[in-house]
């Protein structure tokens, strides 16, 4: 694993992804920057990020089958 952290959008054309895409986008940054410092470290930067870009958590009912 690499000790390079990530500052910005993974990938080209983010601004138009769904909240849901952005969540997971943001889920996959923060276990490969942070994947090494437990789960609650990465919960805390979690939420960190997600305040930052103003993506909002998913509701029960968000979730598809």
């Amino acid at each position: 694993m690499s000790d390079d952290t990530s500052s910005g959008p993974v990938m080209a054309g983010s601004d138009d992804a769904s909240n849901h895409d952005k969540l997971a986008g943001l889920i996959a940054q923060v276990d490969h920057d942070h994947g090494g410092e437990g789960a609650g470290a990465m919960a805390d930067h979690l939420r960190d990020r997600m305040e930052e870009t103003a993506v909002q958590p998913e509701e029960p009912g968000d979730l598809e089958d």
